[in-house]
C-alpha cells in the first residue's frame, strides 16, 4: 500500500501541472479573445463616424449626384445657379478645383523644397528646431485664424481684395505646414547608405536629393499632399473672409469679378436656408465633395504604389 502511494503521488503530481497548464492556456486564449472584441470594437468606433456621415448625407442627396431628374446627375455639375438657386453647382465646383488648383501650386512647391533644405542642408540647431516648433504650432491652428489672418494682410493691408487669389493664398497657407512637416518625416525614413553611395559613385549633393532621396521618400511625400489637400478641400471659413462668392466662375484676376464659389460655401449657405430643395442641394453638394476627395486619395494612392515598384 505505502508503495502504491508512493506511485500515485508523482503521477498524480503530473496531472495536477497539466490540468494547471490547460487552465493557464485557456486563460491566455480568453485574454486574448477578449483583446481581439476591444480592438474591433474600438476599430468599429473610429470608422462609424465616416459611415454615419456617408448614411446621412447620401440618404438626402443621393439623387442630385445620381439621379437623372432635371437639375440631377450631370446637370447638377454643368448648370449655374439661376433664380431662387434652383440650378446646380457648376459656380461651386469649378471654383473648388481652381482653388485646390492654385493653392497645391503654390503651398507644395514651397513645402516640399523647404523640407528638403531643412532636411537635407541644414545643419541641427536652434534655427532648424524653431522652424519644425512654428510649423507644429500652424498645424494646428484653427481655419477661422488662418481666413482672419488672410482678410487682414492679403485683403486689407496687401489690398488684394476678395477674390481667388486671396482664397487660394490663404488656403495654400494652411497647406505648408502639413506638408513641410510629413515630407520631413519622409526623407528622414530614407536609409543614409543610400545618400552615402550616391555620393561614393560620384553624384553631387543635389543629384543624389533629386534622384535617390526625393524618389525614395516620394510615398510618404504624397501622404502629406492627401493630408493638406484633404484639409483645405473642406475649409469654409477662411473662403468667407477671403474669397467672396459668386454666382458664375471668375473673370478676372482682381476686383469683383475675381470673386469665387466654392463647395463648402455653397453647403454652408444652402444648410441655413429653410428652403427643402437647397437643403437637397447642400446634401449633394457635400456628397460630391467627399466623392472628390476619396477620388484624389485613390490617384494618389495608385501612383505612389507605381514609384515605390519602380524603386523597389
Amino acid at each position: 500500500m505505502e508503495n502504491s502511494k508512493e506511485l500515485e503521488s508523482p503521477v498524480q503530481k503530473f496531472v495536477s501541472m497539466i490540468g494547471l497548464h490547460e487552465a493557464m492556456k485557456s486563460r491566455r486564449h480568453l485574454s486574448d479573445y477578449l483583446f481581439k472584441i476591444i480592438l474591433c470594437v474600438i476599430m468599429f468606433i473610429i470608422v462609424s463616424p465616416f459611415f454615419l456621415v456617408l448614411i446621412q448625407v447620401a440618404g438626402v442627396g443621393f439623387w442630385q449626384v445620381f439621379g437623372t431628374g432635371p437639375g440631377q446627375g450631370l446637370e447638377f455639375f454643368t448648370t449655374f445657379p439661376g433664380a431662387g438657386l434652383e440650378g446646380g453647382i457648376r459656380n461651386a465646383f469649378v471654383g473648388t478645383v481652381e482653388l485646390i488648383t492654385l493653392a497645391s501650386a503654390v503651398g507644395i512647391p514651397l513645402s516640399v523644397l523647404g523640407a528638403v533644405f531643412i532636411n537635407e542642408y541644414t545643419r541641427p540647431g536652434w534655427t532648424k528646431e524653431l522652424i519644425e516648433f512654428t510649423a507644429d504650432v500652424l498645424a494646428g491652428i484653427p481655419s477661422i485664424v488662418f481666413g482672419a489672418f488672410g482678410f487682414a494682410f492679403l485683403v486689407d493691408y496687401l489690398h488684394i481684395g476678395m477674390g481667388i487669389v486671396a482664397g487660394s493664398l490663404t488656403l495654400a497657407f494652411m497647406m505648408i505646414p502639413t506638408v513641410l512637416r510629413t515630407t520631413q518625416e519622409a526623407l528622414r525614413a530614407v536609409p543614409m547608405s543610400l545618400r552615402e553611395a550616391s555620393l561614393a559613385l560620384g553624384a553631387t549633393k543635389w543629384s543624389t536629393t533629386w534622384n535617390i532621396t526625393l524618389r525614395s521618400a516620394f510615398p510618404g511625400i504624397i501622404t502629406g499632399v492627401l493630408l493638406a489637400i484633404g484639409r483645405v478641400m473642406g475649409e469654409t471659413a477662411p473662403l468667407i473672409f477671403t474669397a467672396g462668392n459668386s454666382l458664375s466662375v471668375p473673370t478676372e484676376v482682381a476686383g469683383p469679378g475675381s470673386w469665387v464659389a466654392s463647395m463648402p460655401y455653397t453647403i454652408w449657405a444652402y444648410v441655413n436656408d429653410p428652403r427643402a430643395y437647397l437643403q437637397e442641394k447642400a446634401h449633394g453638394t457635400a456628397l460630391a465633395l467627399m466623392i472628390m476627395v476619396l477620388a484624389v486619395t485613390v490617384i494618389a494612392n495608385i501612383i505612389s504604389r507605381k514609384v515605390t515598384r519602380r524603386l523597389v
